[in-house]
């Protein structure tokens, strides 16, 4: 009986253990940030003239990410250090700074870029 009752506790104490543990708060900064205007030497042209596919990053918790450009997808890591981030994988490296729904890109894949980039629920929200 004593082995029945110490089996019975040790299962309450692993099940309440187990609760305990919960899921990650969702990292504040998720979402879709879709390119709107990339600028060169001074003069902003709009995005769909230099990607004709589109360019957007997808941001998810846990410092993953998909980055779509050229009409193919990308995984990438991310992070992000105050407002400083930064995204590698797939060969790429993107940094540049993040607030408020708002990425700014820099020099993106070595080619004089600056992108922006909107997350336009977040944007909102901050508003």
């Amino acid at each position: 009986m004593k082995k029945a009752v110490s089996l019975l506790l040790l299962l309450c104490l692993l099940l309440a253990l187990s609760a305990c543990g919960g899921a990650e708060e969702p990292d504040p900064n998720a979402g879709l940030y879709e390119a709107q205007t990339a600028e060169l030497s001074g003069i902003t042209i709009s995005i769909s003239e230099v990607f004709e596919d589109g360019f957007s990053l997808l941001l998810k918790g846990g410092g993953k990410a998909v980055f779509h450009y050229e009409g193919k997808d990308y995984n990438l890591k991310w992070s992000l250090s105050g407002s400083a981030f930064h995204a590698e994988g797939g060969g790429a490296e993107l940094d540049g700074t993040l607030s408020n729904g708002v990425l700014v890109l820099e020099n993106v894949l070595d080619s004089g870029l600056n992108i922006t980039l909107i997350c336009e629920e977040l944007a909102q929200n901050a508003a």
